[in-house]
């Protein structure tokens, strides 16, 4: 299970920042793709949501992820 978990969370990860339209909302999309380099601008827009919206969980999960181990080494090593 350990060696899958990584390989799902990049599946995951993948998916979640391929798709344009997820992370928008209709009238961001309309008001920024009204220009042809705002097509482009959209594209950024929409990855840059995204990324707001996930990394604060990979922060708080890596962080977490050390501490834990740090834990269980801690008392791994008092026994």
């Amino acid at each position: 299970m350990r060696k899958l978990l990584p390989a799902i969370l990049i599946v995951l990860a993948i998916l979640a920042l391929e798709s344009s339209g997820w992370g928008q909302c209709s009238m961001c999309r309309t008001a920024l793709e009204s220009s042809p380099e705002g097509k482009f601008l959209a594209s950024s827009f929409a990855h840059g949501i995204l990324m707001l919206l996930f990394l604060p969980y990979i922060i708080f999960g890596t962080i977490a992820t050390v501490v834990v181990r740090a834990y269980r080494k801690k008392s791994k090593d008092q026994l």
